[in-house]
């Protein structure tokens, strides 16, 4: 299982290679998130809700997005 310092990059890094259509609304990135959060290949140990630590992570990292899809 890799760190979660590590899996949380690498979660980021997967956001940003998603066509700039896909990454324009945080509804766009709260599905993301979940499907990450459920992704065994993004396992990492947290106590609480794997997919609140992600939200906190991209939402530092992640700007600009609309509250809703136009």
């Amino acid at each position: 299982m890799m760190k979660q310092d590590e899996v949380l990059r690498a979660i980021l890094a997967e956001w940003r290679r998603r066509s700039e259509s896909e990454r324009q609304t945080e509804s766009q990135l709260a599905t993301f998130a979940m499907a990450m959060a459920d992704n065994p290949n993004y396992r990492f140990r947290c106590s609480g809700d794997r997919y609140q630590h992600i939200m906190a992570y991209m939402s530092r990292h992640v700007s600009g997005l609309r509250k809703h899809g136009s």
